[in-house]
């Protein structure tokens, strides 16, 4: 461990010594992960226990805050890419919101017609959907803007 992490354990420990008297490490770090983890799923999934109500966006790839939670619920955490063998992808992690009808193509954000992939079968189904080639050259063109911005 770090000594810059050292020093934030033992700041948080110290924060947290009214409710945690003893200064348990397990303890400590255990709060500061359910911190963590309760902050990354309202960014990635808008999870809330006080979802404000249903508008409609303009830009059609925006994905509703209602709409990220019940599919991150229905899916379960997990990657629904199903091989032609019947097999789950097990993955949870790199977790991203897949349109199964393309934006470019009409497809819109609803639950229904959302799922989550793991970035490597979103790539697959959008070079199965779209072709290599084309893939190819929209990831060139989006690394070259970004090489551009400031």
């Amino acid at each position: 461990m770090s000594q810059e992490t050292h020093d934030k354990l033992h700041h948080a420990q110290a924060l947290l010594s009214h409710a945690l008297p003893s200064g348990d490490f397990a303890q400590v770090l255990e709060r500061a992960l359910d911190a963590l983890i309760t902050t990354q799923e309202k960014t990635k999934f808008a999870a809330t226990d006080k979802p404000r109500r249903i508008r409609a966006s303009v830009n059609p790839r925006t994905i509703p805050a209602h709409v990220k939670r019940a599919v991150r619920e229905r899916d379960g955490f997990q990657c629904t890419f199903v091989s032609e063998a019947g097999h789950r992808c097990e993955e949870r992690k790199f977790l991203e919101f897949d349109h199964i009808d393309p934006v470019s193509r009409g497809g819109e954000a609803t639950a229904e017609r959302m799922r989550l992939l793991c970035r490597a079968h979103n790539q697959y189904e959008a070079e199965r959907v779209f072709g290599i080639p084309f893939i190819q050259r929209k990831l060139t063109e989006a690394r070259a803007t970004r090489a551009e911005a400031p």
